[in-house]
């Protein structure tokens, strides 16, 4: 069984092999639509493949991987997934 933290974080201070559930998109329509149709749905469980340093974020959306910048990443809200044993 799964439970989700209440603690809500930005993408951009995600920890890489940790599952995460967006919670959140606080942009603009634009970005939040672009979001959107990459798959960065409110609900949706990702999990960060790397980062790099001061650079981008890849996650794995829906079996897709997509690299978001920093100013991208602050923006979308997510609380960290437990897997119960």
């Amino acid at each position: 069984m799964e439970h989700v933290k209440n603690n809500l974080i930005t993408l951009s201070e995600a920890q890489v092999d940790k599952s995460y559930k967006i919670e959140k998109i606080n942009g603009g329509n634009f970005f939040n639509m672009r979001l959107l149709s990459l798959g960065f749905i409110p609900g949706e469980q990702i999990m960060v493949v790397n980062r790099y340093g001061n650079g981008p974020i890849t996650v794995n959306v829906k079996g897709n991987k997509i690299a978001l910048g920093r100013g991208a990443a602050v923006k979308v809200m997510i609380s960290e997934v437990k897997k119960n044993a």
